[in-house]
């Protein structure tokens, strides 16, 4: 095992997502023809469906494996990891198992009563058989996250994922052919079976590690260290996961109520989040990449006490991710009706593109702060920000979906974004310490402002997105938005990983 830098696992883990979510989004398009824009929305519900079944099951056991197999590993006890790991697996396997067993039995009525169509019985069947297999799977990607395994970590997720995806496709194109139903469960069979392929080799990589590691008997304490742990992460999974999947099932009832019939609404739904959210959150792998390997470092950096390399953590991720947020919110907002017609060849996937490009500011700014709180213990927190914002989203969703239609989600996903973010990121400061100068923060957005009046002036196209570009790298080099001291650590880093 070995320690990499943050920005070197990085590196490898955004060349893996990049991949695989450039693939699934190539697959997304087979799947807009195959089953249509409602289709897309029928398994968009399912899909929360099963995100909700899976945070019950996993009930914050991979953040938790990661946590505490870092901080072992960061005091260099071997014994302690393997600890880690195998107290992860049985409270995840009970878990998982558990939720599961409901999904499975619980499946038609939730079918039949919450999303309202009997064809998604199947496949939620199938989610609560397999379920275990996708929790234990992310238990040991977080050890091999916590203990350096990112090039063994990431081999195995691409061949997991296209695995799954030839699966997927095969089922489809012979077992469902134009049963919708039949259509969803073989996406949903495709993606699970994938888990049991994951779990298999990163469970050998692990077997492979230990095998001369001795286990030290202290397993009550290691659990008491678990609970500790999973419990607030736990909470903010359920409350987070039951009030999201709210807010997904009002999406499509609340669009129908506000003008058209199920079909349509569901239609939109399909677009929003199985076309739209794809392409906007593609950039964000680098973020959720550094978000994971957040996680341990700072772990490790606070269980030795490294206070001035936790404020240079905090200070360079936050400056970076609002840099890079603002290159790709330009870029999106530029040049949306394009991309939706290049990709899907649908116009109304561009217009709402465009109506998200400015929100991946706060997105990508959050995902970044979340991780970064959770390396800090700061569990707790993320559960009282996350609560107090889906409720608040509930809310507004319910009242104005049917006054506003698609103005109201809008209107209530930015506001609601928009308050977690400033608690987290309030938090983040007050743990780490760092008192960045807010002006000097949000140079990159007084960089993009200009750059997008002067490049909206061109004609619609794709070359908008590199003109932007183009005016905007340089106002940020001018203004210090990106300094002379940031390139030459990239250029380290770059250099560090070429040899």
């Amino acid at each position: 095992m070995q320690k990499n830098s943050i920005l070197g696992g990085a590196l490898l883990l955004t060349g893996a997502n990049l991949l695989l979510r450039l693939v699934s989004i190539v697959f997304n398009v087979f799947l807009s023809q195959r089953i249509g824009a409602s289709g897309l929305g029928l398994l968009q519900l399912i899909s929360t469906v099963g995100v909700f079944a899976g945070l019950v099951g996993s009930s914050g056991v991979r953040i938790a494996a990661m946590c505490l197999s870092a901080e072992e590993f960061g005091r260099r006890r071997l014994g302690g990891v393997r600890a880690a790991v195998s107290t992860c697996l049985g409270y995840g396997l009970l878990v998982s198992s558990a939720a599961g067993v409901l999904l499975f039995f619980f499946a038609k009525p939730i079918a039949q009563h919450l999303l309202a169509d009997e064809r998604a019985s199947l496949s939620l069947c199938v989610m609560g058989l397999l379920l275990p297999f996708s929790c234990l799977s992310g238990i040991m990607s977080g050890y091999c996250t916590a203990c350096g395994r990112i090039r063994q970590l990431v081999i195995i997720q691409i061949a997991e994922r296209l695995a799954s995806l030839l699966l997927t496709a095969a089922l489809l194109l012979t077992w469902a052919k134009e049963d919708l139903s039949r259509s969803c469960c073989a996406i949903v069979l495709g993606s699970s079976l994938g888990s049991i392929f994951d779990f298999v080799l990163l469970y050998f990589l692990y077997r492979r590690d230990m095998h001369q590691v001795n286990t030290p008997k202290e397993p009550l304490q290691m659990r008491k260290r678990l609970l500790h742990l999973c419990i607030p992460l736990a909470l903010n999974d359920y409350l987070r996961a039951g009030l999201n999947t709210a807010e997904q099932l009002l999406i499509p009832f609340g669009l129908a109520k506000y003008g058209g019939s199920g079909e349509a609404a569901l239609a939109s739904y399909g677009v929003i989040h199985a076309m739209v959210f794809p392409v906007l959150m593609f950039p964000a792998a680098i973020l959720y990449s550094v978000s994971d390997l957040l996680v341990p470092e700072l772990s490790r950096s606070r269980a030795m006490g490294r206070k001035l390399r936790i404020v240079d953590v905090t200070d360079k991720c936050l400056r970076m991710t609002l840099l890079f947020a603002c290159a790709v919110s330009g870029v999106f907002f530029c040049c949306a009706k394009s991309l939706g017609l290049l990709i899907y060849d649908n116009y109304e996937a561009g217009r709402y593109l465009k109506f998200f490009a400015p929100i991946v500011l706060m997105l990508y700014l959050d995902a970044i702060t979340d991780g970064m709180l959770k390396g800090m213990a700061e569990q707790i927190s993320c559960v009282r920000y996350n609560t107090l914002t889906s409720f608040f989203d509930v809310a507004l969703l319910f009242l104005l979906l049917p006054k506003w239609g698609i103005g109201g989600y809008l209107f209530s996903f930015t506001l609601t974004h928009a308050i977690n973010l400033l608690l987290s990121l309030r938090r983040l400061l007050q743990v780490t310490g760092h008192r960045p100068a807010l002006f000097q923060l949000l140079r990159p957005v007084f960089c993009l402002l200009p750059a997008l009046l002067v490049t909206m002036l061109l004609p619609e196209g794709l070359l908008r997105g590199v003109f932007l570009l183009v005016l905007f790298l340089p106002l940020c080099l001018l203004s210090d938005a990106l300094t002379g001291k940031d390139l030459r650590w990239l250029r380290k880093v770059f250099k560090e990983k070429r040899v």
